[in-house]
């Protein structure tokens, strides 16, 4: 009876374990990766400037968006108030009419001088924030994925990342979902 019961509570946590998330005993050991103090300051260097780069397009696209929140508060006659690309005017669709559409007309407003301005210097600072970030964002992507392909052997699955220089790289599952550091960057880990 007690043998019965104990192979009972053993299927029963094999069973748990296999459908959880759960560390249960027999489950495989994950590769790490070992970072060397050179790796390490690289790591945390382009870490650090992914998370600066991501900061500043924050709020960047904040005060974009506060600033056209604003400009449209201060015309609620004008909804969905749009600006033109050089600045000079905002406008909206009025006299929206499904029956006759060609008859539709286009309001505008005027910007100052000053608001010409704050509206060319947020947008263009929304504009070179973005592109920082994508190319800070590249630059980590880079160098993680070409770490783990220079560190880990590759496995029965992988998966292709193509680097900013062109170069093709294969990485090995679980890897390719991305890695984790500790707080130090002397150790990454699967994601």
């Amino acid at each position: 009876m007690i043998r019965v019961m104990k192979r009972t509570f053993l299927a029963v946590i094999t069973v748990l374990c296999f459908f959880s998330s759960l560390p249960c005993r027999g489950q495989e050991p994950a590769q790490v990766i070992y970072l060397s103090p050179g790796e390490a300051a690289k790591a945390q260097q382009s870490t650090e400037n992914y998370e600066k780069a991501l900061d500043r397009n924050n709020r960047a696209v904040t005060a974009w968006r506060n600033f056209q929140q604003s400009y449209q508060a201060a015309h609620p006659e004008l909804p969905n108030l749009r600006f033109a690309s050089d600045f000079k005017i905002a406008f909206a669709r009025k006299n929206m009419s499904r029956e006759y559409p060609l008859n539709e007309q286009a309001a505008t407003v005027e910007l100052s001088s000053e608001e010409q301005r704050k509206a060319q210097s947020l947008y263009s600072e929304m504009q070179d924030a973005k592109r920082a970030r994508d190319e800070a964002e590249k630059t980590w992507s880079d160098s993680w994925h070409q770490l783990v392909a220079d560190r880990i052997p590759k496995g029965s699955i992988v998966t292709g990342y193509t680097l900013s220089s062109g170069q093709h790289l294969e990485i090995a599952q679980p890897w390719a979902s991305g890695l984790i550091f500790t707080s130090d960057f002397r150790i990454a880990v699967p994601r």
